[in-house]
């Protein structure tokens, strides 16, 4: 409330100034609009970088999205979101821990509590990515402790299942299905914490109903193979285990394309 009634009044004075100057000499009122129209360009310049970092993520072009964010970054003054956006493709490219950095310098300053519960998301992912799984996982769960929604649910529910107690793990996994039950990665949590434990009937079902929501990457194909295997199902499985060889895998996986091109091979589905 507080920033939009700011708001209001500076554009209020910015109103009357522009009105002022007109009248003074039209020239100068002229002069004074295109003053204040560059300003708000340089400005916004930080967002409209971002924007393009953005529209080329959308494309899969990551070291030019990188690119956009880094120069939205080194903009000032650089939006929080930006900042977030900033360490986010840092993580995607591999550089993890300047990601840490840039995440821990914003959480210093910071008051916005949005803000900053996002950073910790991100922050928990940047340690994740360094092998710091221990600091992960608490990072997540102080999160968890005040901010609920499908992505921590989904993130948290992953990291659980790496590292945790597997029955421990699936209670969570399955409050967050119950939390949203239409949500990819919440379905795939659950789906192969079946798996791991050897439940592979319950695996099966999840599978198929994740399977019908068409997911991007490789791993619920990957492991939905192997399911229908242990089930004794090899042609089902051979087609799964294709799909997996097709698709990108995730940027957090535990799986390698080695793995996939060895089951592939072993069920005679090589490409």
């Amino acid at each position: 409330m507080k920033f939009l009634i700011k708001l209001a009044l500076t554009v209020a004075a910015l109103v009357l100034i522009m009105i002022i100057a007109f009248r003074l000499h039209t020239l100068l009122g002229w002069g004074l609009l295109i003053v204040l129209a560059g300003v708000m360009v340089y400005a916004s310049r930080s967002s409209y970088y971002a924007t393009r970092g953005s529209t080329a993520f959308a494309s899969d072009q990551f070291e030019q999205a990188l690119a956009w964010y880094r120069k939205a970054y080194a903009s000032k003054p650089c939006p929080e979101k930006h900042q977030i956006g900033y360490a986010y493709m840092l993580m995607r490219t591999g550089e993890s821990e300047q990601a840490e950095a840039v995440l821990h310098k914003l959480l210093s300053r910071t008051a916005n509590h949005e803000i900053r519960m996002q950073a910790r998301c991100n922050l928990a992912t940047a340690f994740w990515l360094q092998g710091k799984r221990d600091e992960g996982v608490k990072e997540l769960e102080g999160v968890f402790e005040h901010y609920k929604n499908t992505l921590i649910y989904g993130n948290l529910g992953y990291f659980k299942l790496m590292h945790g107690d597997l029955n421990e793990t699936l209670e969570f996994n399955l409050a967050a299905y119950a939390f949203n039950s239409d949500d990819k990665t919440i379905m795939d949590n659950c789906a192969l914490n079946y798996y791991m434990l050897g439940k592979m009937t319950e695996a099966e079902a999840m599978f198929e109903k994740l399977m019908s929501k068409s997911p991007k990457r490789a791993e619920p194909y990957y492991y939905y193979a192997l399911t229908l295997k242990k089930l004794g199902k090899k042609e089902e499985a051979a087609e799964q285990i294709k799909q997996a060889l097709s698709k990108d895998l995730s940027f957090l996986t535990t799986v390698t394309r080695i793995e996939i091109a060895e089951v592939a091979k072993e069920m005679n589905a090589e490409k």
